[in-house]
């Protein structure tokens, strides 16, 4: 079967199953019939990703009637996107590493506070670092801070101490460049997300009011 790639090339089970993963989503951008389930204000699908040309990784959001035309029950896509994103794996690096790896150039930091990138080594899709709390975990030990987590697309999310930051400034910052910068096929959230290291969860960001700096967790 061919899945939208624009090609002749044909997927089989066996391929599907071994290059699915999950991704986030805003679910307003996805339509009815792709496979999903919700996580936070997000939803979570499967993408068949594509690799045939090495420097143009693809992805195609898998739908019901993918699924049903390769014969492939729930359990075994859940169990196989699972196992890929984690052979896979996931990286959170400061964001002057993140830059200077892109552009070749040494970026010293002058930022008023510490800021980490969260992505895949492909920064395709990385955003479903969020699904993987052990990546989480292990930077607010490092760290010794909860962690504040802004969406800047499907593919990273940033995340800064909680501690020295206004979760309503970075809810600002979100919105803003969501309006600006980010396509709209890879906006991912207008939220900011809290990860405590107390109970090991993540939850979406409430603010009191629009002046609070202070944020509530929605369990």
């Amino acid at each position: 079967m061919t899945l939208d790639f624009n090609d002749d090339r044909t997927y089989t089970k066996d391929v599907a199953l071994k290059n699915v993963r999950y991704a986030l989503f805003d679910p307003k951008k996805l339509r009815d019939d792709v496979v999903s389930a919700e996580f936070l204000d997000m939803v979570a699908a499967f993408v068949l990703m594509d690799h045939f040309d090495p420097n143009r990784p693809r992805y195609k959001i898998i739908d019901a009637v993918d699924m049903v035309s390769l014969d492939i029950k729930l359990n075994e896509i859940m169990d196989a996107a699972n196992e890929n994103c984690k052979k896979v794996g996931y990286r959170i690096m400061p964001m002057e590493d993140a830059i200077s790896e892109i552009t070749g150039i040494a970026i010293p930091s002058d930022a008023p506070y510490p800021m980490y990138v969260g992505t895949n080594p492909e920064r395709i899709l990385g955003a479903s670092i969020l699904m993987y709390e052990t990546y989480l975990e292990d930077l607010a030990a490092q760290i010794e801070d909860d962690l504040c987590i802004a969406p800047s697309s499907i593919h990273e999310v940033l995340i800064f101490p909680l501690s020295l930051v206004q979760p309503s400034k970075i809810i600002e910052i979100v919105r803003d460049v969501n309006r600006t910068v980010v396509l709209p096929q890879e906006k991912l959230s207008d939220s900011v997300y809290i990860y405590r290291r107390g109970t090991h969860a993540i939850s979406q960001a409430t603010l009191k009011n629009p002046d609070d700096s202070t944020c509530e967790q929605n369990d």
